[in-house]
């Protein structure tokens, strides 16, 4: 497979990724659809015109409190003025609108065999597709480290082809420009999601993490208590398994620091596995604690299965 080219010291050029590919993912997406809707744990699912304790997109009524009801929906002002605990119901939408959030910054371009740039864009489209089958609305977040645009969700593929064109146009170039750090970037995104209006989304963010700091959790947990969260890491074999070969220098928001490892020392290989298996934990129990869902793919493995396999899981 062709390699990333380097032009000069802060511009990487990758594989051509075209349009033709991102709409061939429509076939791979297929048997995908009826699996997508997932079970919420902080009430926030969207379902077909399902009246749920959830925040969707219209108030339903305000009714007495009950037993397991989410203490966030509670109606303080109703309760304060009859005395009695009362809640909000919510008729979520029968579109549920769909937010892509995709990650193209620096850190994506690395691969052993296929960047993390172009595995997210594959899995991007792929997803996109399956949400549209099945009725929902697409739309989403193309960033790298000059570059966003927001796609606003839409029916059919009047959301999706814009989001295909970004990630063709801002997937061949990624720039980290001097003086920017990717965590703020990422950040930056994230505050751009958290400001748009709605609840009750689906919203899955597809990034590698690795620039994810605490601020950036924190804008994570903020957006689960808004919508139903879903974040797809991008991982590749050579980020979680150091190969046997001389002096790594290993950094990132994520580590706080620069690290040595000696990729020919086993102690050294064993410390790299642990602290990627420390970050990759860090993340999923974050998310699980916010009522978020996770999913870890690497740039080896094949999208469509990965996503079959995720949402039949969790629609059990």
């Amino acid at each position: 497979m062709q390699q990333p080219t380097v032009v000069g010291s802060d511009t990487v050029f990758l594989p051509e990724l075209n349009l033709a590919q991102l709409l061939a993912c429509q076939k791979q997406s297929s048997g995908i659809g009826a699996n997508l809707r997932m079970p919420s744990r902080s009430m926030l699912a969207g379902q077909h015109r399902s009246t749920r304790q959830g925040r969707g997109m219209e108030l339903s009524e305000i009714r007495n409190y009950q037993a397991g009801d989410d203490i966030r929906l509670m109606d303080w002002k109703v309760t304060a003025r009859t005395q009695r605990p009362h809640t909000k119901v919510f008729m979520e939408e029968k579109e549920r609108p769909v937010q892509l959030v995709v990650d193209l910054s620096a850190s994506m371009l690395f691969g052993s065999q296929r960047s993390k740039a172009e595995q997210a864009a594959h899995l991007a489209a792929t997803l996109g597709w399956a949400i549209v089958r099945q009725g929902d609305r697409c739309g989403g977040l193309v960033f790298n480290g000059t570059q966003h645009q927001l796609i606003r969700p839409k029916a059919r593929q009047q959301g999706l082809l814009p989001l295909f064109q970004q990630l063709c146009q801002f997937a061949p170039m990624l720039v980290q420009p001097e003086g920017r750090s990717e965590a703020g970037r990422m950040n930056q995104m994230l505050q751009l999601v958290a400001a748009q209006k709605g609840h009750g989304n689906l919203l899955v963010i597809i990034s590698d993490f690795w620039s994810l700091d605490l601020a950036g959790k924190a804008l994570l947990r903020r957006l689960a208590s808004n919508h139903q969260l879903l974040a797809i890491h991008i991982s590749d074999p050579l980020e979680y398994q150091l190969p046997n070969s001389p002096c790594y220098l290993v950094g990132g928001q994520a580590l706080s620091q620069t690290v040595f490892f000696d990729g020919h020392d086993k102690s050294d290989r064993q410390r790299y596995q642990l602290l990627f298996d420390q970050r990759q934990q860090g993340l999923e129990e974050m998310l699980l604690q916010v009522g978020g869902y996770y999913i870890q793919l690497s740039t080896t493995e094949h999208v469509a299965d990965k996503l079959k396999r995720f949402f039949t899981l969790h629609n059990k």
